[in-house]
């Protein structure tokens, strides 16, 4: 929100919907990189906010495939751990483009810290996994050992 509620925004990853006096807009996350290539949103609070938007949303993404490959195709709990990094950068980062973009005003981000508490989830669950693989194979070496 910015000043006397003349503009609010309601950001996502992929999309953020602006209210202001002059009327709704839905602007993807394409538009606005393109407004500012195209000199119409000027600013460095402006491009960071889009910059960091953007990069965001991408390695968000790509936390998102690698979970989804490792889910069903893979199997592997390391790429668990790799998705896991993604996401929790994909968050700090869609964060910071929300701390840029309301620079003026004030932002409540309540995705941020759900895409935060779920890479930290992830990280976690790798980190139980490991510890119980590393259990199961001092067990199976001290079997064999008798």
């Amino acid at each position: 929100m910015w000043g006397n509620y003349m503009l609010v925004d309601i950001q996502w990853a992929l999309f953020r919907f602006q209210v202001t006096e002059y009327g709704n807009s839905l602007i993807l996350g394409y538009k606005d990189i393109l407004y500012i290539y195209l000199g119409l949103n000027t600013g460095i609070y402006n491009i960071a906010a889009a910059g960091l938007w953007a990069t965001g949303s991408i390695v968000l993404f790509i936390g998102l495939l690698i979970t989804v490959y490792a889910a069903y195709i893979d199997e592997g709990f390391s790429l668990i751990k790799k998705a896991s990094y993604f996401t929790l950068g994909g968050g700090i980062l869609l964060g910071l483009s929300a701390a840029c973009r309301f620079n003026g005003g004030f932002s409540i981000p309540i995705g941020v810290p759900i895409i935060l508490i779920i890479g930290w989830w992830m990280y976690q669950e790798t980190l139980d996994d490991d510890e119980n693989d590393r259990e199961s194979d001092d067990d199976g070496e001290e079997a064999s050992d008798s």
